[in-house]
């Protein structure tokens, strides 16, 4: 397949507790083709965690089949160039059986994975590792101002509260020797497989999502999401990365008796909204196919998909 039929690569993405789930369900389950669900929610990725992550159910995975779901214990880490690699190799399987992949989650940084890549740098998982335990001793507004004194252009450009892209830039600092900012004029974008990205931004208006978020928080609190979490609690050390996942410290808070089932929920409820408005201002920044409630977007991304059908089968 040449440059001028780059192959579509369809995701549906936007903040938790959009409907995600649902409509990439729907349009998977009622297309004239086959397709299959590739996990884009980096939380997802932990064996265990299944609630609280809302990760979709054994009926919900016997309807479509998905892929890059439960792929590591709670006590070890994956990031988002792990995460291209896996779809790397996921991708020709899935085309070869005349398959369309449809990417769906809310990870920002793992999209920009698969439409860009990233710098090639010699590190080992060991050292990441390392990096990243030592990132773990400072909170955001410490590691931005780290990253001032190295990199001025770059943490210009960051809120110290984007953790995720100011740890990055320390690390691509700490493994070359040199500034994040000055790698970025040099980088040149390569999209997994050569495809075209195709992104379809699911966001329901504000209050809407807010009730969502409500409303699912509530029932899996009234239901198993505290005998998950004492399980995973059992197995695994309260530090585990798994474990620091939103919504877990506090549910643990809630088993110890720390706090009330009430201000429990109020807590997770703050997090998941502060985290929906992050996931939302960085989606809002996507050159988007369509964007907007299920009502807005459902066509196109049918659409997309049925684009995409054709370009199935072997490059």
């Amino acid at each position: 397949m040449g440059d001028a039929e780059r192959r579509p690569l369809v995701c549906l993405v936007g903040p938790t507790a959009g409907g995600k789930t649902s409509l990439a369900l729907d349009v998977a389950e009622h297309a004239d083709f086959p397709v299959e669900i590739i996990n884009l929610d980096s939380r997802q990725l932990y064996r265990g965690l299944e609630l609280g992550t809302g990760k979709p159910t054994a009926e919900e995975r016997a309807r479509v089949r998905h892929h890059v779901l439960d792929e590591i214990d709670p006590d070890e880490t994956y990031d988002a160039g792990r995460y291209r690699k896996r779809v790397e190799d996921l991708l020709p399987d899935i085309w070869s059986r005349g398959v369309v992949p449809f990417v769906v989650g809310g990870a920002g940084f793992y999209l920009r994975a698969l439409r860009e890549g990233f710098h090639v740098l010699e590190s080992s998982p060991e050292q990441l590792d390392e990096l990243r335990s030592q990132w773990r001793q400072f909170n955001g507004a410490q590691l931005w101002e780290r990253l001032r004194e190295i990199d001025p252009e770059r943490a210009s450009k960051l809120h110290p509260n984007d953790r995720v892209r100011v740890e990055r830039s320390l690390e691509l600092y700490a493994l070359t020797g040199r500034p994040a900012s000055e790698l970025a004029r040099e980088f040149q974008p390569v999209p997994v497989h050569g495809c075209e990205v195709c992104t379809v931004v699911l966001s329901p208006v504000r209050g809407e999502l807010h009730r969502r978020i409500k409303q699912r928080a509530q029932t899996w609190l009234e239901g198993d999401w505290p005998e998950e979490v004492r399980k995973l609690r059992a197995r695994w050390p309260e530090d585990a990365p798994g474990l620091r996942v939103l919504g877990y410290p506090q549910v643990a808070d809630l088993i110890d008796g720390r706090v009330s089932t009430e201000e429990c929920l109020r807590q997770i409820l703050v997090a998941t909204r502060r985290y929906a408005k992050q996931q939302d201002t960085w989606f809002r920044k996507e050159d988007a196919r369509a964007r907007g409630d299920r009502a807005a977007v459902e066509a196109s991304l049918r659409q997309l998909l049925a684009v995409a059908h054709t370009s199935t089968g072997p490059s």
